[in-house]
């Protein structure tokens, strides 16, 4: 019993380790030669696996591209939520920065936006990498007594699917980069703040937060 427990646990490892390396090829090859490019037998090969492995974890190439975004913005929502970092920091900035940081994609990093909002799945995609940080960054102000609100879910989907729709709108060039601050200012409120204390956090967000070109995931 005992042996077949570690055997599933290396199987599934093995598995796990196959997945990294697939998606970790198919970022590098979506960078340089954009999806339309894409082949599924030069990920493979880029990872330097089978070319029968990359079906045991995507059904398509459509569906790891969907993986290599959905990761990027968990990753980029996992150091813009609650980390060692800002432990201790006012949940309002945490969520201001955060705000600022994913939603300003469509100024930093273009490229990954129009990715985003060309996916067929593009809204559970989104919600799917940013919810479970936006939630713990929500949960965390309400137990401090920062943020006020009635049902957490409601919130965050509102906060989670209204971003992604600005997103969308920035790209069509709807909006200046003014917008941004705009939708930390309306999400504070959202959760509680007062006007003028929204507006002044959201404000002193925009000068102190840090460059965000460690995100970027340049593409063609």
């Amino acid at each position: 019993m005992a042996r077949a427990s570690v055997g599933n646990n290396r199987a599934d490892l093995r598995r796990a380790r196959t997945r990294r390396l697939l998606v970790a090829a198919g970022r590098e090859l979506v960078a340089s030669k954009g999806v339309a490019g894409l082949r599924i037998q030069d990920i493979t090969e880029q990872a330097d696996v089978a070319l029968g492995s990359f079906y045991n974890h995507f059904a398509s190439k459509d569906e790891l591209v969907e993986a290599v975004v959905e990761e990027s913005l968990a990753e980029m929502a996992s150091t813009a939520g609650i980390n060692d970092g800002n432990r201790h920091q006012d949940p309002a900035v945490t969520a201001a920065l955060a705000v600022l940081r994913i939603v300003g994609i469509a100024f930093s990093d273009p490229e990954l936006a129009r990715l985003l909002v060309r996916l067929d799945h593009s809204d559970l995609v989104y919600a799917r990498a940013l919810r479970p940080q936006a939630s713990e960054v929500v949960r965390a102000g309400m137990e401090v007594g920062r943020f006020f609100i009635p049902d957490v879910d409601v919130v965050v989907h509102t906060v989670v699917a209204g971003s992604l729709a600005l997103i969308r709108r920035i790209l069509d060039g709807e909006h200046d980069a003014s917008v941004v601050s705009l939708q930390a200012e309306l999400t504070l409120r959202l959760l509680g703040l007062g006007v003028d204390e929204a507006a002044e956090i959201a404000r002193r967000c925009v000068e102190i937060r840090p460059d965000g070109d460690q995100d970027r995931m340049v593409l063609p």
